[in-house]
């Protein structure tokens, strides 16, 4: 027996059936094992980890899941489905709770006109989401007033983490990832009441077993649209991610403009959006989001009711911008402005807009159809469950995958870990 065929049946162990037919795989290299794993989907290898010591240890060892990443994102993107997550405001009892949720994208193009299954539950917390990014989903939990923890989540593995707490009105935030130091890592500009009126510091924290918030300098405060007296009448916003092999930035659209954070170097810069004379006026809330790889801008036209969605094909090159779509606004929709969020766009050119009113809105970018797809929470038929929102962002997108930092354990959030032990197995993918 050859090296590598005594190595597996060492680590290999029998595999039952529910057909009780056993098999054994002794005979099978390793490295042909692994070549099989890694063509399977994100959430059949999350389900494969239960079969056996060795292969738990397997699927979980981050060189493998770096791989599958890397497989799917480049060679094969049908092993990472694409779904959506959503955080809503809810009142249960009287009191104040939150919402959360996941939905199958695939389930809603293939049929919008059949409800589409809705895992969620409800939980007596406050969570909102910051962003996302390889799979995994970054939390709010606390009060955006004057605390908050971050909690990172994968809901296709049911790893969970939670940083420690920052103090302060977080204002500004961003969650992703850093290329160079193979780190998650997130931002937040918070705001205290000092002895001389409102003051603002810039903090990030990288997960990590041992990690802390930590303070950086040179935050461009004006940039972020910050009125110069220091009032609250700021909105906060969370960052838009884009990663390339190239660089890894978080970015907001204020003043007409883009400002990013580089999460390697953690220093800013800024590029201008679609030129004023392209846009028209008056606008209403402009979007930043992330549509098959590049940097988009979406927007509300006022005086024609348009959908407007540009791309950046060249981040960070102004000069890139392209007019993607021009959708007329539905004439159901009466706030057509409001939260107003792309989220994806299919292979057959389909692009899926939030809309809380309507939940998810299909625009067919080919023949301008739109439908409306019927989304229902908890058991509960004609309600829709965008109805409230918090304070963070509703919706994202996020791609199922194995990731999880390196060194870290699942540390905490007994609401995530009720909800993976409660909610129902999907029935689709």
């Amino acid at each position: 027996m050859r090296i590598a065929e005594r190595k597996a049946s060492r680590r290999l162990e029998m595999v039952s059936c529910p057909t009780a037919r056993t098999r054994l795989l002794t005979d099978l290299p390793e490295e042909t094992i692994i070549e099989i794993l890694l063509r399977l989907p994100a959430r059949t290898l999350a389900s494969l980890r239960s079969v056996c010591t060795s292969w738990r240890n397997l699927i979980s060892a981050p060189d493998f899941t770096c791989n599958h990443l890397r497989r799917s994102c480049l060679i094969a993107p049908s092993l990472t489905t694409p779904r959506i997550a959503y955080c809503t405001g809810a009142y249960r009892n009287g009191l104040r709770c939150s919402r959360i949720g996941l939905l199958s994208v695939r389930s809603i193009l293939d049929d919008p006109s059949e409800p589409t299954k809705n895992d969620c539950f409800t939980e007596q917390h406050y969570y909102g989401i910051i962003g996302s990014c390889n799979g995994l989903l970054c939390l709010a939990d606390g009060d955006a007033f004057k605390y908050m923890h971050a909690i990172l989540w994968n809901p296709c593995t049911g790893f969970t983490f939670e940083s420690p707490e920052i103090s302060g009105e977080v204002r500004f935030s961003g969650f992703g990832y850093d290329h160079l130091s193979d780190s998650y890592k997130i931002y937040a500009v918070t705001k205290k009441q000092g002895p001389s009126g409102f003051e603002f510091s810039t903090r990030i924290y990288t997960f990590g077993p041992t990690s802390t918030w930590r303070k950086i300098d040179d935050t461009p405060v004006a940039l972020f649209g910050f009125p110069s007296d220091n009032s609250s009448r700021a909105v906060k916003k969370e960052g838009e991610f884009f990663g390339s092999s190239r660089l890894c930035t978080l970015n907001w659209c204020v003043n007409h403009v883009v400002i990013y954070f580089d999460l390697a170097k953690e220093t800013y810069g800024h590029f201008p959006l679609p030129p004023r004379s392209e846009i028209g006026f008056p606008k209403w809330c402009t979007h930043l989001c992330v549509l098959r790889n590049c940097l988009s801008v979406c927007y509300l036209d006022g005086r024609t009711l348009e959908w407007i969605v540009w791309q950046m094909k060249e981040y960070g090159d102004a000069q890139s911008w392209t007019k993607l779509a021009v959708i007329p606004v539905p004439e159901k929709i009466t706030y057509p402005g409001r939260y107003f969020q792309p989220l994806y766009i299919s292979e057959s050119d389909v692009l899926l807009v939030f809309c809380p009113s309507f939940g998810i809105v299909l625009c067919n970018l080919n023949d301008g159809s739109i439908d409306f797809s019927e989304i229902y929470g908890s058991g509960v038929r004609n309600k829709p469950v965008f109805s409230a929102c918090v304070k963070y962002r509703i919706t994202c997108i996020y791609h199922e995958s194995l990731v999880s930092p390196n060194g870290l354990q699942s540390n905490s959030s007994k609401m995530l870990m009720h909800f993976i032990k409660s909610k129902p197995k999907p029935v689709d993918s």
